[in-house]
C-alpha cells in the first residue's frame, strides 16, 4: 500500500525538510530586514534631532539651557526622551540646536527680569508669577569640597522625636539638618524653632505628602510647598533655601512633572538634594541592626567619600534615635567629621532610571 511504502516516507521527510529550510529562510529575511529598517530609522531621527556642531555662547551652563528650555515650554516627555536614550552627547545636543534656533532667550542677562539667578522669565509660564516672595535673595554660584563629611538629615518632623534627636546630636556638638513638613501647632512651631536656636539647617519638606496631589502639576507642587515654607517661617522666622523633594526628586509619581517642578525651583534660587545613603528606616520591619548595617554599607561603598544620609523623624522611627549614638561614635571612629547642608554643598541627586 502507498502510506505504507519507501517512497511515501521519502516524499514526506523531503517535504519536511524543505517547508523547514524555507521557513528559517523567510524568518532570517523577515528579521534582518526589520534590524536594519528600524536602525536606519532610529538614525535618522537621531541625526534630525541633533544635527551638527552648534557652538554653545561662552557661560552658557547646561542647567541653564534646561531651565530655559522649560520656561520655553519644551514638555518633560519631549526631555524625558532625550535623558531615556542612553546617549551622552544627546541632551547637550538638544540644547545647542535650541540655543540656534532661539538666540533671543539668550539675551544678556541684563536684559532678563523676575528669575533668580538672572533666568529670562518675559513670555512665561502663569506659575512663574505664583508667590513672588518665594525666592532665594543671593542664590549659590559654586559648590564646595566636603571630602570625608556625612551629612545626617531627617524627613518628616517636627515630632516627638526630635527633641532626642537634638539632645543626642547636642551631646556630640554635631550639626544636622532638618526637612521638615511645618505645623501650625505651638508644639511643631516649638520644635522648629528648637531645631534653628541649636544651630542646625531647617529647610522644606511637605506640609501634604500627598505624592499624587502635589505632583500632578508645577501649581500644586508651589502650593504645598508654600505652605510649608510659610510655617517654618512664621514660627523661626528663617527663609528656608534648601528643600527635599517627598519621595526624591525622581520618583513614580512626578514621572512626567519633575522636569519642570525642579526647574521652576531652580529658577527660583531653591537647592534640592537627595540622598546617597539611607538608613532604610522608614521600611516595614526597620530594627536597630537593619538601620545600623544600611547606613554603615551604605558610608562604606560610596565612591564619593562623602555621605548625605536620609533618616526620619517621626513619631513611630523610636529606632532611628536608639541608632543614632552607635552611628555617630563609629563614624567618628572612622575619621569621618559631621556638617549640616546649606545651599554650598555639592547635591546629592537621583538620576532617571526605569
Amino acid at each position: 500500500m502507498y502510506f505504507g511504502s519507501v517512497k511515501f516516507f521519502k516524499h514526506l521527510i523531503y517535504t519536511v525538510f524543505f517547508t523547514w529550510i524555507a521557513a528559517a529562510t523567510f524568518l532570517a529575511v523577515f528579521f534582518g530586514f526589520k534590524y536594519f529598517s528600524e536602525k536606519k530609522n532610529a538614525e535618522a531621527v537621531a541625526a534630525s534631532s541633533f544635527p551638527g556642531e552648534i557652538v554653545i555662547p561662552d557661560g552658557t551652563s547646561v542647567e541653564r539651557l534646561f531651565l530655559v528650555m522649560a520656561s520655553k515650554n519644551y514638555s518633560a516627555e519631549e526631555m524625558l526622551d532625550v535623558i531615556e536614550s542612553g546617549e551622552e552627547t544627546a541632551f547637550i545636543e538638544y540644547v545647542k540646536n535650541y540655543i540656534a534656533e532661539n538666540p533671543d532667550a539668550f539675551a544678556d542677562e541684563e536684559n532678563s527680569s523676575g528669575g533668580a539667578a538672572g533666568l529670562p522669565s518675559s513670555g512665561s509660564e502663569p506659575y512663574m508669577e505664583l508667590y513672588p516672595e518665594l525666592y532665594v535673595e543671593n542664590p549659590p554660584t559654586a559648590f564646595k569640597e566636603d571630602s570625608g563629611t556625612v551629612y545626617l538629615t531627617f524627613d518628616d518632623g517636627p515630632s516627638d522625636r526630635t527633641s532626642d534627636i537634638l539632645e543626642i546630636l547636642d551631646r556630640y556638638d554635631i550639626k544636622a539638618t532638618f526637612f521638615v513638613c511645618g505645623g501650625e501647632d505651638e508644639k511643631s512651631r516649638q520644635l522648629m524653632k528648637d531645631i534653628v536656636n541649636a544651630g542646625h539647617t531647617i529647610g522644606i519638606h511637605s506640609i501634604s505628602h500627598d505624592y499624587e496631589k502635589i505632583y500632578a502639576n508645577v501649581e500644586s507642587y508651589l502650593d504645598d510647598f508654600y505652605e510649608t515654607y510659610m510655617c517654618v517661617y512664621n514660627a523661626t522666622g528663617v527663609k528656608p533655601q534648601i528643600f527635599r523633594f517627598p519621595g526624591g526628586s525622581i520618583n513614580n509619581y512626578n514621572r512626567f512633572t519633575y522636569m519642570q517642578i525642579i526647574a521652576e525651583m531652580t529658577r527660583r534660587g531653591f537647592v534640592y538634594y537627595d540622598w546617597n545613603v539611607s538608613g532604610e528606616d522608614a521600611v516595614h520591619g526597620a530594627n536597630w541592626t537593619s538601620i545600623y548595617n544600611n547606613i554603615m554599607s551604605g558610608i562604606q561603598s560610596n565612591t564619593a567619600d562623602r555621605a548625605i544620609v536620609l533618616l526620619h523623624d517621626s513619631q513611630s522611627k523610636e529606632n532611628t534615635v536608639y541608632v543614632l549614638e552607635d552611628v555617630i561614635d563609629r563614624l567618628l571612629e572612622d575619621g569621618y567629621k559631621f556638617d549640616k547642608l546649606d545651599n554650598t554643598v555639592n547635591p546629592a541627586t537621583f538620576t532617571y532610571r526605569d
